[in-house]
């Protein structure tokens, strides 16, 4: 690449990387300002967006360094190579704070998390009723008074019927629950491997960045 090409070049790549790191910008304000802070109803999860976009922030100030090193390539600083170690610099720091918040997003949905609980209380008065053979009886008695019974039910039918509307109703309880706590594990893996992995990764990444600048 000749002198001048690279003369064309730098200036281009400058403002392509910023163009990059304002529409980063951009779009944190947007993800901070569609939370209601003042809200006492739990706040969405905004630690997953960002880190989201956080490359796209590094590839902006990628691109500015390389521009400002093929424009002076002698110079060890300049303003713009010292702007980009400060914005890298932050940026990871901003990261590394982002690592204990991806960790306690699971928290964050309380309603989820109390309708587990209650559904997993509901699952265990259905089994303590299964083991109490009174309960069962009587729940027998009250399905041949319903009438879903054959008339001529004997005692050990109206017993078996009870039995297996309650195993039938176990077991459906316990399929949606082993439902609900497989999705949670999916979710915990996701949040991990996109936030808290994604974040430690990406607080190296503006680590170097910020060391190459002033190097």
């Amino acid at each position: 690449m000749t002198g001048t090409e690279t003369g064309r070049l730098a200036p281009l790549l400058r403002w392509l990387g910023l163009t990059l790191v304002v529409i980063l910008v951009l779009q944190m304000l947007a993800v901070l300002v569609g939370v209601d802070w003042s809200a006492d109803a739990p706040r969405p999860q905004v630690t997953g967006p960002l880190v989201a976009l956080a490359p796209l922030g590094f590839a902006g100030l990628l691109i500015c360094l390389i521009g400002s090193r093929l424009d002076h390539p002698h110079q060890q600083r300049t303003p713009l190579r010292l702007l980009i170690a400060v914005l890298s610099a932050l940026l990871a720091l901003g990261m590394v704070i982002a690592v204990p918040m991806s960790l306690d997003g699971g928290a964050g949905d309380v309603a989820r998390q109390r309708n587990l609980e209650q559904g997993r209380e509901a699952l265990k008065d259905a089994r303590a009723f299964r083991a109490d053979a009174a309960q069962v009886t009587s729940l027998g008695e009250q399905l041949a008074q319903a009438g879903q019974l054959a008339a001529d039910a004997t005692e050990e039918d109206k017993l078996r019927a009870a039995q297996k509307m309650v195993d039938d109703q176990i077991a459906q309880m316990e399929a949606q629950l082993k439902a609900v706590e497989a999705g949670q594990a999916r979710e915990s893996q996701q949040r991990f491997i996109g936030g808290t992995i994604t974040a430690v990764v990406l607080a190296i990444a503006f680590a170097l960045l910020a060391f190459t600048a002033v190097l």
